[in-house]
């Protein structure tokens, strides 16, 4: 098998119970914001941003069990930290500290965008590869076709009339992936020259099709808030052309210690794939379902799971989780009703 032919599994994780990690975190807060909580910047930099529901285990478990395809994975952590139960010696695991490859002079980072952003800097990451958050699940099998046809990432092809940003941090994210890339490209242009792609009946169906066809003569740009909140098939070489072609825009907002509203992040380079055609359409919704988990989601969320309902599934902690005690209690019976056996990523005794 080709580096080509080959995807690889990235995974980032912080052990956010680390008592040196988070009076090293505090500490630098505090620096940089003296009497200021980080809750008071709820969608940036909340607690459940870094908050443990454990159940990480039930990743491993889905991907030996749904992808046994997979290459490796790449599981990125802060220096030191690892799973406890965590087989470190299994021989599709590749552990990386983010110190390792971000570049040398960056502060602190207690922030996921830098980490992503600059995974082209791995050395042995294959050109596919997929980017999972620890709150993305799979819950049946799924082929490498799920991610990638022909070479190219599947992508929703999901074109909009317009786009409301700047209620939250993840909004503001999007609209500046959004500015990056309409910079970059023409993308009436762009879209022009894949409409076979965007406006594919066969992949995408007649309602989609005619919508995206009506948002490209009236709007004439491309969405960045289309995709969703799911596992994130990308191309290493786009992540190089992009870093080539714009590297003060993409180093200032690596430069981030905490999250903040003048970042982009990893989406872009899945925009940036749409504006290039290197992408293969994929129907909007059609992946999996995200959520963000409250008390009043919980039953439905866990229905869900146990009915492996959806091949995969985000369940998004959120400021709004009014009881992650009990939600977290919950998604994890509701996991184990479907993977209850140890993958051999665990250790068969933690300590």
């Amino acid at each position: 098998m080709t580096n080509m032919e080959k995807i690889d599994f990235v995974q980032t994780w912080v052990d956010c119970n680390d008592p040196e990690w988070l009076a090293r975190k505090e500490s630098i807060w505090q620096q940089l914001y003296p009497g200021e909580k980080p809750a008071t910047k709820k969608s940036a930099n909340d607690e459940s941003r870094y908050r443990e529901m454990g159940l990480f285990e039930y990743w491993f478990r889905g991907v030996e069990r749904f992808a046994p395809w997979v290459n490796k994975i790449y599981l990125i952590t802060p220096r030191g930290q690892k799973p406890k139960w965590l087989n470190v010696n299994h021989p599709k695991l590749v552990l990386i500290s983010q110190e390792d490859y971000l570049p040398a002079d960056y502060p602190p980072i207690f922030n996921s965008i830098p980490v992503e952003m600059h995974l082209h800097r791995i050395p042995e990451l294959s050109e596919r590869f997929v980017l999972f958050n620890d709150d993305m699940f799979l819950l049946r099998p799924v082929s490498p076709e799920f991610y990638f046809k022909d070479g190219l990432p599947c992508l929703p092809a999901d074109l909009t009339l317009c786009d409301y940003f700047g209620y939250n941090h993840w909004s503001m994210t999007c609209f500046n992936d959004y500015c990056v890339v309409n910079d970059c490209f023409n993308i009436y242009d762009a879209i022009r020259k894949n409409k076979d792609k965007w406006f594919s009946i066969k992949n995408l169906g007649v309602k989609t099709a005619l919508k995206n066809y009506l948002c490209y003569k009236i709007n004439r740009t491309l969405s960045v808030k289309g995709y969703e909140h799911l596992p994130v098939p990308h191309l290493k070489s786009t992540f190089e052309e992009g870093w080539d072609r714009c590297p003060k825009v993409l180093d200032a907002s690596s430069r981030q210690t905490f999250r903040s509203n003048d970042q982009v992040n990893h989406l872009m380079f899945s925009a940036w794939n749409q504006a290039s055609g290197k992408f293969y359409p994929a129907k909007p919704y059609s992946h999996g379902s995200h959520f963000n988990v409250s008390s009043s989601q919980l039953d439905l969320i866990c229905t869900l799971i146990k009915g492996q309902s959806t091949p995969q599934i985000c369940v998004n902690d959120s400021e709004n989780n009014d009881d992650p005690e009990k939600c977290f209690r919950g998604l994890k019976d509701a996991f184990d009703a479907i993977l209850p056996d140890k993958s051999s990523f665990e250790l068969e005794e933690a300590d």
